[in-house]
């Protein structure tokens, strides 16, 4: 019994420390309920267990934000300690809620306590003090199914009980009032503030705006107002239904995507205009295969291209006079057995595709003649060895001798250009290592200039130290990253 209490005590204690607001409130401070009541009074009177039952019903009013007031009224049959057979009993108490939940919740705890008078066959009345705790369970707006558990003091001997109700909790509360019907000054149905034509009547399809036709295009944005029409084709007829509004369509009763007429092999030219409407084509719809304006039904010559005064075929001309028409000559002034070019060196390769003209080469070399192992040998030695002053670009004399190497290399293949890239270690300042390359290439660029090969065929450029060879964590790696290479080309190309 103690625990029971203190339980109690310990929900009412958390129930009156809350801060939010009941479910029942100010704006429906008014509740009744009906409930089954089973109750025991032999338990807590030294007999057995006695069940009986009842029903009971009451009124709740909310007097602050947690706490509400009840009347309720029990009527039951109980087995009573010191009797035989069912008594009919009946009480009425004055209890007071203590209930913590949001509004919107949907369960709602609560603990109570109060006092009433209790009646046995209608008299031997006495006080009884019940209190407990109970939940409420939103089934809908105002609705709830509650269960409840109650210990109730009597006055009299014998008569403490215990209680357990489960029912039904029924906020009372007014119907909202029927909104106002929302402005529609046109009378029109439609209210003003989707209405696009508030001060004219016009169906809802239109938007409240008058629609002569009833195509469901308001007249304002109608281009046919007095034509029924599709909203696709802003309000006027589509006979065909091609997208196209009868007024732009040149095809009026012929679905088709170009201005509304068909085109069958999808050339941009209506079939109506096409000379050639199964076949796509450029000249009036018809196939023009070698593109000289001449359709292929009317060109004698469909695969050479040739003016129509001439139906469709070349006129021959040689200006060279190597029997290679001018028209299919690369080289239409100088004559040629190279496809009507010439082959100066006569390796093979045309002079009009030949880099090295003048000097024999194979095709695969675009007719340049192909550096010799041994040349590469030579400039890969003059990478080692040219030397420079610590830290700057000036060449030693000992590297003089080394460039003059590559004098005699460019002499030996003079349709040949030379690329010169200089490099460094990651030793110091990336931007000083950067301009210390460009510096060394300038520097044997310079000295092969002055040496008299032609500036057209040099090319110099500084990586710096972004492109090493080996390890820069090590002296040899860093000796062959500090270098500068030579490397013949027929055309500078993409950096490497």
């Amino acid at each position: 019994m103690r625990k029971f209490i203190l339980l109690l005590l310990f929900l009412l204690w958390g129930l009156t420390h809350a801060t939010t607001i009941t479910a029942q409130n100010k704006a429906f401070p008014n509740a009744v309920h009906a409930k089954l009541n089973f109750f025991d009074y032999g338990s807590l009177n030294d007999e057995d267990f006695k069940l009986g039952e009842g029903f009971e019903v009451g009124y709740f009013r909310n007097v602050a934000p947690f706490l509400n007031v009840g009347i309720p009224f029990k009527l039951g049959l109980a087995k009573l300690p010191g009797t035989t057979g069912n008594t009919v009993t009946t009480s009425l108490d004055l209890v007071f809620h203590l209930e913590n939940i949001r509004e919107d919740a949907k369960i709602s705890p609560y603990a109570f306590a109060g006092g009433g008078y209790f009646l046995e066959e209608f008299e031997n009345g006495h006080l009884q003090f019940p209190f407990g705790a109970g939940v409420n369970f939103r089934i809908s707006q105002f609705a709830f199914v509650n269960a409840q558990v109650e210990y109730r003091k009597a006055t009299n001997d014998l008569r403490d009980n215990v209680q357990l109700g489960l029912g039904f909790v029924y906020l009372l509360h007014k119907a909202e009032p029927k909104p106002e019907p929302p402005a529609d000054r046109d009378q029109d149905g439609v209210p003003d503030l989707t209405d696009q034509c508030p001060d004219q009547p016009g169906p809802a399809a239109a938007m409240g705006c008058p629609d002569q036709d009833n195509d469901g295009v308001a007249d304002k944005d109608d281009d046919c107002p007095t034509e029924a029409g599709t909203v696709a084709t802003a309000g006027c007829p589509d006979t065909d239904g091609d997208g196209v509004a009868d007024k732009d369509d040149d095809c009026p009763t012929e679905a088709g995507t170009l201005k509304g007429c068909p085109d069958t092999d999808r050339d941009g030219v209506a079939d109506k205009d096409d000379e050639c409407p199964d076949e796509a084509g450029t000249v009036k719809g018809c196939p023009d295969s070698d593109y000289d304006g001449v359709a292929n039904k009317d060109d004698k010559c469909p695969r050479e291209a040739g003016p129509s005064s001439n139906n469709g075929c070349p006129l021959i001309k040689d200006r060279d006079g190597d029997g290679v028409a001018d028209d299919v000559d690369p080289c239409p002034d100088a004559a040629g057995t190279m496809g009507g070019c010439p082959d100066t060196d006569g390796d093979g390769v045309a002079d009009n595709l030949d880099k090295c003209p003048n000097t024999a080469g194979p095709a695969t070399n675009f007719g340049c003649p192909e550096v010799k192992k041994e040349t590469k040998e030579r400039l890969e030695f003059v990478t080692k060895n040219v030397q420079y002053e610590t830290g700057r670009a000036d060449l030693k004399i000992s590297s003089f001798k080394v460039l003059d190497e590559i004098v005699e290399i460019m002499n030996q293949y003079p349709d040949y250009k030379l690329d010169i890239r200089g490099h460094t270690d990651d030793v110091g300042r990336s931007e000083k290592n950067l301009q210390l390359s460009k510096d060394r290439a300038r520097a044997c660029y310079d000295y092969l200039v002055y040496r008299g090969i032609s500036e057209n065929r040099l090319h110099s450029k500084g990586y710096g130290e972004t492109k090493p060879i080996a390890s820069n964590k090590t002296e040899k790696g860093r000796e062959r990253n500090r270098r500068v290479e030579f490397e013949l080309v027929l055309e500078y190309g993409p950096e490497k």
